[in-house]
């Protein structure tokens, strides 16, 4: 067989395999998401470097809004002598999403300035049961401890897969 027609024939093969066919199962359509949530903490361990400070914690959560259920996390607080903070989180979540039941494993890193509230992000890891197929992500943003309330808000867009 000519080169030519072999190479057309290979690279036509490779075109309909690639091509999805009618029968494909995409995701659901994304979906907002808001809502917020309230937390309490008990600081595990703290440490120091160069005038920094990390701090170490372990904090239960009560999730209200399209997330409705209760969490446990754990997470590190970076705070820098330049009065700049970071966040990093990761919450295991218990309860219902969209009328959904299971648990989820969600992410969230953030930061704040001087006295301004925390904002980040956040996104799902994993999940069990009817969210074990769920997938999302958003952004959050609040005052935290202090004596302000520590509400947290949330808000983003999810999908089933």
């Amino acid at each position: 067989m000519n080169r030519k027609i072999l190479l057309t024939v290979v690279a036509l093969a490779a075109l309909l395999l690639a091509t999805p066919y009618i029968g494909t199962v995409y995701a659901t359509q994304p979906t907002a998401v808001s809502g917020s949530f309230d937390y309490t903490f008990e600081v595990t361990g703290m440490r120091e470097a160069d005038g920094n400070v990390f701090l170490y914690a372990a904090e239960d959560e009560v999730w209200i809004g399209d997330f409705e259920g209760t969490s446990q996390a754990v997470f590190r607080v970076g705070m820098f002598r330049s009065g700049f903070w970071n966040v990093w989180l990761r919450s295991t979540f218990t309860g219902t999403v969209l009328g959904k039941s299971g648990t989820l494993v969600i992410q969230l890193v953030g930061k704040k300035a001087g006295g301004e509230d925390w904002y980040g992000q956040w996104v799902i890891l994993e999940g069990t049961g009817e969210l074990a197929d769920l997938r999302g992500r958003g952004t959050w943003w609040g005052p935290g401890a202090g004596p302000v309330s520590p509400n947290i808000e949330y808000m983003g867009q999810v999908h089933f897969d």
